[in-house]
């Protein structure tokens, strides 16, 4: 196998993988942009990897940067991007034509959301036991975000505000009581916009649950691709490479954040139907 990484201004990646040197790579565009640097460097990792397994030639363009809601809801019609990864069900692609690859790569812990509180309210939360008592306290959801639909659902009291640039301030401001991120990547938010100057802290006992499943969606007028990416992660789900490149990037989460010891909170999830992670 060679593997040949080119980095370019547009974070060109060009790879050789399991193929001949005399066949012609497939071009890929990766949009990767609008999540944390930690989900963009595992989704990428994860990406490559399927697309070696499955024994072809690519070079993969990877663009991260960040679209707007209208711009993200065409992800595939106008930015003509090849594939990218989301939660399954992410009501800004409901009008677009995609082909979804049902095989999950975040061992469903985007699903664990843990709170981002401000500290004059931590009495308050670690006082909370019961689902009713977590219902009426205000979550703020940024504006287009696919979790509004699954709170309201939930018969959670729901503030939709702003973005993920302003969402902090409202929290500071009171216009909401919490802000529920995935475990994956709180900690990384909670320090890169420098929280605890905001007086801002992770609530430490409590957790809200849901089938949250991260998964690639390709673009309908490339199903080869498609076909490329299930096959290449069917093989690295089943020769656990996909299981070993999670615990690398996020196992050690577990323990850190206490995730078995919180007062968790189950919501159900009604953009999907069934249960795959």
């Amino acid at each position: 196998m060679k593997n040949l990484f080119c980095l370019t201004r547009h974070y060109l990646i060009c790879l050789t993988l399991l193929a001949p040197l005399t066949a012609q790579a497939h071009q890929v565009s990766f949009w990767n942009g609008n999540k944390t640097p930690s989900r963009q460097l595992y989704e990428q990792q994860v990406l490559q990897a399927a697309l070696s397994a499955a024994g072809v030639k690519t070079s993969i363009d990877i663009d991260e940067r960040n679209l707007s809601i209208s711009e993200e809801a065409s992800v595939f019609s106008k930015q003509l991007f090849d594939v990218f990864a989301t939660v399954q069900g992410n009501p800004k692609l409901n009008a677009e034509n995609k082909i979804l690859i049902a095989k999950p790569i975040m061992q469903g812990l985007l699903g664990q959301r843990l709170l981002i509180i401000r500290k004059t309210d931590s009495a308050r939360f670690d006082a909370i036991k019961q689902t009713d008592e977590m219902k009426k306290m205000r979550s703020g959801i940024p504006t287009g975000w696919a979790d509004v639909t699954l709170f309201k659902a939930n018969q959670y009291n729901t503030v939709e505000i702003g973005n993920f640039e302003t969402i902090f301030q409202h929290l500071v401001n009171n216009d909401f009581d919490y802000l529920a991120l995935g475990a994956n990547e709180i900690e990384q938010v909670y320090q890169q916009a420098d929280l605890e100057k905001l007086d801002l802290t992770i609530a430490p006992t409590l957790m809200l649950r849901y089938n949250f499943p991260v998964v690639f969606y390709v673009n309908p007028n490339n199903p080869e691709l498609a076909k490329h990416l299930n096959t290449g992660l069917e093989l690295i789900i089943k020769n656990g490479t996909l299981k070993a490149m999670f615990d690398q990037h996020f196992g050690h989460l577990y323990s850190r954040l206490h995730l078995a010891d919180r007062i968790s909170f189950e919501l159900k999830n009604p953009l999907i139907k069934s249960k795959i992670n």
